[in-house]
């Protein structure tokens, strides 16, 4: 079902339009997992609401749903029954979020929402990555700016919520709850949500100063400009190097979500990452005796994404914890100490390729594949036009794949027709659903596994241990998986 909201109102052209958005999914894979449900709020640059929707999308036949996303979410299956199709679907979200200068906004979305959706937009034969780049178009995610303020709002202009061992938390449903935030419905309710950033958002631009600070870290130009304006102050034989303060969540609380990060250079495979190394880690500063290099994990940044990076200047390096300072200096000293055996580490990082994955499933090729070529476009073109789909018999659909002369974009819309419309499987997809029952092998781009029917099966076995911790909306939503996966095991 799909809801919307008043009409636009007007404002200037060249204010952003921020579209505040959020998804519940059948589970954790992006390249595999479903988008289910989507709800979005537009705004003005003011933050003051232009319209809203809601999308609940129907349950692809080749989704083996995983318990704990629907424990989590509990959405109506009744809902997912009679919501449009997966490719209507992405149709419309992707004209959403490629309206032009829209600033698409989520909270944690770039670490998860939106490598959901551009998976989806991939297999919809959509192009995947115009939403961050084009017409004006970019992204934001809140998560990295709510640890920003946590460490260097003061006075804060929300309450900062914590658990019951006292622990911070930044989970949106918490900062919600502890700041009475007026949303329509429960955490993990898509809207809900929503409402609950946006209202966020509003308190944060209170200090307008260090909101627009913030919002630079995703604007790639400002990003850029900012990380090659700090200087090289770090001397390791005769090379210098960036040292700068970078800001995640993922660091945790007891980091104050912050850590010393030096620069390391570009990785050469991929020129728009570079490589970053946290200092507050003792491991940092090892070397493995057999092949004489440092144990690093590099972060991969790329411009404008969740890893916000501030200069090493004394306001923002004492705000690392002092142990997080004692072991930089440490780690530091230990690559001064053994400098070449620290740049044989760093050329080894930065001309590091991912592996090609063997066998790997179409729906998850999106980065193994790349950029669809000017031939694929063509032949991309040339189905989308041939819709509309929903209203078409059997014959006309099947005619459309004669038309699609590249392998990949064949495969990809044969997909696409037998998902969402009466269309005969082809062999390769026939093989797919046979894997899905019976637990074959379907690779992903992390070299993961689908989720089949007899794995599905045994995390459901382990949610029911669990049963007596979950509310009445859960149990339902368990069994309700359980009476679902009863039946597409004997469908197939």
């Amino acid at each position: 079902m799909v809801k919307k909201g008043p009409e636009p109102v007007s404002s200037s052209p060249k204010d952003k339009i921020y579209l505040f958005y959020d998804l519940e999914t059948s589970g954790l894979d992006p390249a595999f997992d479903q988008v289910l449900s989507f709800a979005g709020i537009r705004t003005d640059s003011r933050l003051q609401e232009i319209d809203r929707t809601g999308l609940t999308v129907r349950l692809r036949k080749d989704i083996i749903p995983s318990p704990g996303a629907f424990v989590t979410h509990c959405l109506a299956w009744k809902d997912l029954a009679d919501g449009p199709c997966e490719y209507q679907a992405a149709r419309l979200l992707h004209d959403l979020f490629n309206t032009p200068d829209t600033v698409s906004v989520g909270y944690n979305s770039l670490g998860f929402d939106d490598e959901f959706l551009r998976f989806l937009f991939y297999r919809n034969l959509l192009d995947p990555y115009t939403h961050q780049y084009a017409n004006g178009c970019s992204r934001a995610d809140i998560l990295p700016v709510a640890a920003l303020y946590n460490r260097f709002c003061t006075p804060p202009v929300i309450q900062w919520p914590r658990l019951s061992d006292n622990r911070p938390t930044l989970k949106l449903e918490h900062i919600a709850r502890e700041n009475q935030f007026e949303v329509s419905g429960p955490a993990h309710d898509a809207m809900a949500d929503v409402e609950a950033l946006v209202a966020l958002c509003r308190r944060f631009a209170h200090r307008s100063d260090m909101w627009a600070y913030a919002l630079g870290f995703f604007d790639k130009q400002t990003d850029l400009k900012r990380v090659s304006s700090m200087a090289e102050t770090c001397r390791i034989k005769d090379r210098s190097f960036r040292s700068a303060v970078m800001v995640s969540a993922s660091f945790g609380p007891d980091a104050g979500y912050l850590a010393p990060v030096l620069h390391i250079g570009g990785a050469l495979p991929y020129a728009n990452q570079q490589l970053w190394i946290r200092l507050d880690r003792p491991e940092t500063g090892q070397i493995d005796s057999d092949t004489r290099r440092f144990t690093w994990f590099p972060i991969r940044k790329k411009p404008a994404d969740s890893w916000l990076l501030l200069p090493p200047l004394d306001r923002f390096v004492n705000r690392l914890t002092q142990g997080a300072r004692q072991i930089a200096a440490d780690v530091i000293a230990a690559f001064q100490k053994e400098s070449l055996d620290f740049l044989d580490t760093v050329q080894a990082h930065r001309a590091y390729t991912y592996p090609h994955i063997p066998d790997l499933d179409p729906d998850a090729a999106l980065y193994q594949d790349g950029f669809f070529s000017v031939t694929e476009k063509k032949d991309i073109a040339r189905f989308h036009d041939a819709g509309p789909f929903d209203t078409a018999d059997m014959n006309t659909l099947s005619r459309v794949l004669t038309l699609l002369k590249t392998p990949r974009v064949h495969t990809l819309a044969a997909r696409i027709l037998s998902r969402n419309y009466q269309v005969p499987a082809a062999e390769e997809f026939k093989d797919h659903l046979e894997k899905l029952a019976h637990g074959g092998k379907i690779t992903g781009f992390r070299n993961e596994d689908k989720l089949t029917l007899p794995r599905a099966i045994a995390c459901l076995a382990e949610s029911r241990l669990q049963q007596k911790h979950l509310d009445v909306r859960q149990q339902d939503a368990l069994q309700r998986v359980d009476a679902y996966l009863r039946k597409w095991g004997v469908s197939m």
